[in-house]
């Protein structure tokens, strides 16, 4: 179930100021969203560090109004002129202070936050909303006749219309468009920590909402609003926070204690300090990535949870050793991702992720050689398009003829899959990723 963030009035003044943010904060996330596809929580973190007036209310309440904005951003688009919602797309932002707030008020309401959106409504002086009706489309719909708009809109609308062409044939459509419009919880994954330590930390700092993973001992939703970054056991290396479905990359890969390990594409880390606790921290995880910053949170996350076993090397070269494994996480559309990223469909191009599919098979091509005799290359993207998931896949398979596809077990049922599985976010409450794992024949 959705939580709900219960926020007490404030007085009107403070409310109207809190419009003015939020009016300011809403324009530089479009216009970053949609120009340089910038996403909004990085924008926002930039947003709240240069505006110190930003109070923790005022921070919640920018946040989950905006989120629900590009959430809901599939609907609210067709509420415009097509000539003002080209020039949104094209990160111009021209909305009157009025049309914005219209905007906002109607992204809330159709989130379900309707005290928010009566009250943005009243200051803004807008009409009286309707009684919400009780799923998104549907008061997408009760908007429709507020606006004067002839639609019927529907969940499909959520998506542009070639997202919904390449979509999977066996993904569940109408469980998949659903589940977008609910934010996921937050996935920790412990990592020597003590669960109930970490549970009860949760619960000093806010209504608990720790809940354990029913088949992953090192998993755990949390489902509270709470910062992470500050507990104790998050400091103390304890656990680090890792989306359900990542954590089922590592677990595929099934390193062994011992061995060495390549991961080209590491960014900050996640899987690579997966792979490193799954070898028991002995052996050796080599982490590169071409940007640095990416490795220095990496360097930065090891050493706080002391792993002896990870090496970063932002230049790999062309003369690697051969490891027992590598992992390629590849560059990709992020399709998968789009509920923790809401409104990026909309900022994706019909050829990107063609485009991506040939930047994945030089990818493989590239680390093929890397893995010895015997070992294993594991292929990863957070994406839904079979164009880079499968058909990446089945192009290498067709070229190096000493691959072959390694059946594995599914981390979340067990069930043996023929070296291929996309987990989605219906199997779990989480991301949605696509794993391979294929042996190099001795």
């Amino acid at each position: 179930m959705k939580e709900k963030r219960m926020i007490s009035p404030l007085p009107p003044e403070k409310t109207r100021a809190q419009l003015r943010l939020l009016d300011d904060a809403a324009r530089k996330v479009l216009s970053a969203g949609f120009a340089r596809r910038l996403p909004a929580d990085r924008v926002l973190a930039e947003y709240f560090r240069r505006n110190r007036r930003c109070g923790s209310r005022d921070r919640v309440f920018i946040s989950e109004s905006i989120y629900a904005l590009l959430r809901f951003w599939g609907f609210l688009r067709r509420y415009l002129p097509e000539e003002r919602r080209e020039e949104i797309e094209h990160g111009a932002i021209r909305l009157t202070a009025e049309e914005l707030a219209a905007l906002l008020m109607a992204g809330v309401f159709i989130n379900g936050d309707t005290e928010i959106a009566e009250n943005i409504a009243a200051l803004s002086r807008l009409d009286r909303l309707p009684r919400a009706l009780n799923n998104p489309a549907a008061r997408a719909n009760q908007l429709a006749g507020y606006f004067g708009c002839a639609l019927k809109l529907t969940d499909a609308d959520l998506l542009p219309e070639w997202v919904l062409a390449q979509l999977p044939e066996d993904l569940d459509r109408e469980r998949f468009l659903r589940i977008l419009t609910v934010r996921p919880p937050m996935w920790i994954r412990m990592q020597g920590g003590d669960p109930q330590v970490v549970a009860a930390e949760l619960a000093a700092s806010g209504p608990a909402g720790f809940e354990p993973h029913p088949s992953l001992p090192d998993a755990a939703a949390v489902r509270t609003r709470v910062n992470l970054f500050s507990l104790p056991s998050f400091r103390a290396g304890g656990f680090e926070i890792q989306d359900l479905a990542s954590q089922c990359v590592a677990l595929a890969a099934a390193p062994k204690p011992g061995e060495r390990w390549l991961d080209p594409c590491a960014g900050a880390g996640g899987k690579t300090l997966h792979l490193a606790q799954l070898m028991h921290r002995k052996g050796t995880v080599v982490a590169g990535d071409a940007r640095p910053a990416k490795l220095e949170d990496l360097r930065r996350r090891a050493r706080r949870a002391g792993f002896p076993n990870i090496v970063t090397r932002p230049d790999l070269g062309k003369n690697r050793h051969r490891f027992d494994g590598v992992l390629v996480d590849a560059p990709c559309s992020c399709s998968g991702v789009w509920r923790r990223n809401p409104g990026a469909q909309w900022k994706l191009s019909p050829g990107d992720p063609a485009e991506l599919s040939a930047l994945q098979r030089r990818l493989l091509d590239d680390y093929a050689g890397a893995v010895r005799p015997g070992g294993v290359l594991v292929y990863a993207t957070c994406s839904l398009f079979d164009v880079e998931n499968r058909a990446v896949v089945r192009h290498f398979l067709d070229t190096h003829a000493e691959y072959k596809l390694d059946p594995f077990p599914h981390p979340l049922t067990g069930k043996i899959v023929p070296g291929m599985v996309r987990i989605d976010s219906v199997d779990g409450d989480c991301d949605a990723l696509f794993i391979a794992k294929m042996r190099r024949m001795p």
